[in-house]
């Protein structure tokens, strides 16, 4: 009975480290050098750079004309409502954030990507000058052979 006891726990904590390495690198479908992953993930560099500093420019060139964002504010957006809320700094934050990326993976004609970014809230931003973290999905597609976000989504886990 006990040997039975030890095996179990012995299984639990190897499954339970298997789970937990995994969690920490990031899967790509089919591969990391797949030419529409390697582009959506230049697209989320692309938007990080046009967001620190601000540049509604690129950030404009980021987005794609019928972007649709289920904010963390938990509204659905469109893409003028993204604009407007940059511009009046209702979404503003420090340099400094941190993306994980989990998964990038090919659907169709649309490059998805999923993790977790913490963030740090500025000036009239929800949460200013509190730790935000937050889950993300970006699913990014080619439009006239540039890939552009198509469609966000990002929830608050916690702020701090």
């Amino acid at each position: 009975m006990r040997q039975g006891f030890a095996t179990a726990v012995l299984l639990t904590l190897v499954l339970t480290g298997s789970l937990a390495h995994s969690q920490n690198r990031t899967v790509y479908e089919p591969s990391a050098s797949d030419p529409r992953i390697v582009a959506a993930l230049d697209g989320e560099r692309r938007m990080e750079r046009a967001g620190q500093p601000f540049d509604l420019a690129a950030m404009e060139r980021v987005f794609a004309p019928d972007l649709v964002v289920h904010s963390p504010i938990n509204v659905v957006v469109n893409r003028d409502n993204v604009l407007a809320r940059m511009r009046s700094g209702q979404i503003a934050y420090e340099p400094n954030v941190e993306r994980r990326i989990e998964f990038a993976g090919v659907r169709g004609d649309l490059v998805v990507i999923m993790g977790e970014e913490v963030v740090r809230p500025i000036g009239d931003a929800p949460h200013a000058g509190k730790m935000v973290h937050r889950r993300f999905t970006d699913i990014w597609k080619s439009i006239d052979g540039v890939w552009r976000l198509a469609i966000r989504q990002a929830t608050v886990t916690s702020a701090e």
